[in-house]
């Protein structure tokens, strides 16, 4: 399927702002989630501590890295837990720090590739079942095989019940 360059750079807009909300944009590995064709989809614990993905293979493309909940909890209050700003004032009515406070790190082998934190108010896509806050982007060179370190600077265990997944999905522009 081609697609004219007006439409190609109107996608790498809408992904930049993580404000993709067709699934067709993004492709990998099969799974039963949301993202069903993200490259990693792995549980973890929010408590203060790190998690390592495991390996896997990418091509010259953007990657996202995105916490996935689903919505156990009152959505305002998951909104101001995981630190999600829905491009108004409304974070301001939370009254304190998101608990979502990561610092990442992305590895092929032991060299680092990319590097970021995700410590404030963020961006966020939401659904009927679930909310995923986005942490960080890098880019996949073709033929390497990368991990994904995520280090949880601050205790957000309050969110456990909403079953934490960290998901990495390759983001696909034809």
């Amino acid at each position: 399927m081609r697609i004219s360059t007006y439409q190609f750079v109107g996608m790498i807009c809408i992904a930049i702002a993580v404000l993709t909300p067709v699934s067709d944009l993004f492709a990998g590995r099969t799974k039963v989630r949301k993202y069903r064709y993200s490259d990693v989809d792995m549980p973890v614990s929010l408590a203060v501590g790190t998690v390592r993905t495991p390996e896997f293979p990418t091509v010259s493309e953007a990657y996202f890295i995105m916490l996935q909940t689903e919505k156990p909890i009152p959505f305002n209050e998951m909104c101001c837990m995981m630190g999600l700003a829905d491009g108004t004032d409304n974070y301001k009515l939370c009254g304190k720090e998101p608990l979502v406070q990561v610092e990442w790190i992305v590895w092929d082998d032991r060299r680092m590739v990319s590097k970021g934190s995700s410590s404030g108010w963020g961006h966020g896509k939401y659904e009927n079942k679930n909310i995923y806050k986005f942490l960080g982007q890098f880019l996949g060179e073709k033929g390497k095989h990368y991990s994904v370190e995520v280090k949880f600077t601050r205790d957000a265990s309050a969110l456990s019940a909403a079953n934490p997944h960290l998901i990495v999905i390759r983001v696909r522009y034809h």
